[in-house]
């Protein structure tokens, strides 16, 4: 099936694309706010957040390279594969599932256990921490996976 970016299904793989990366990057990111409002004081706002840990949003993250990788199988071909552009976006989500999977969320689950069971203290902000700076390098793989898909260096 060989689509051009005008297509309707492109449009709409592109907008599945878009909303996976915004929505799951910005509910860790929103996390990570919220895990910075527990330290030195805990705001009522992150005690709040925390205390119904239905963290599903997040996971859209895992969907963002499928999306992209049916847009580029459906308009351009599996050829498109081999430019730099999609190979490094490739490499940050790689880099961002293993950041969340190995800090972000762990770090959450933790939070969110501690605050459901009440539990305060300096546990609590080392797991608060963790998850807030987690979240940051999340932002900022975001960010500059956000502007490499925009630049397309390499060819578009």
């Amino acid at each position: 099936m060989d689509l051009t970016s005008r297509s309707p299904v492109y449009d709409v793989l592109l907008l599945a694309h878009i909303v996976c990366a915004i929505g799951g990057f910005g509910a860790n990111g929103l996390a990570g706010l919220y895990a910075s409002q527990l330290y030195p004081t805990a705001s009522e706002g992150a005690l709040k957040y925390f205390s119904s840990p239905k963290f599903y949003a997040e996971k859209l993250i895992y969907l963002v390279p499928v999306f992209g990788l049916i847009m580029i199988a459906v308009s351009h071909g599996v050829s498109e594969l081999a430019k730099p552009w999609i190979i490094f976006g490739l490499g940050t989500w790689i880099i961002a599932i293993g950041v969340a999977q190995v800090l972000v969320w762990p770090a959450e689950r933790g939070v969110a256990q501690a605050v459901s069971a009440g539990a305060g203290g300096s546990d609590v902000k080392i797991l608060a921490r963790r998850l807030a700076r987690g979240a940051m390098i999340l932002d900022v793989i975001f960010l500059v996976t956000f502007v490499l898909m925009i630049a397309q260096p390499g060819g578009k």
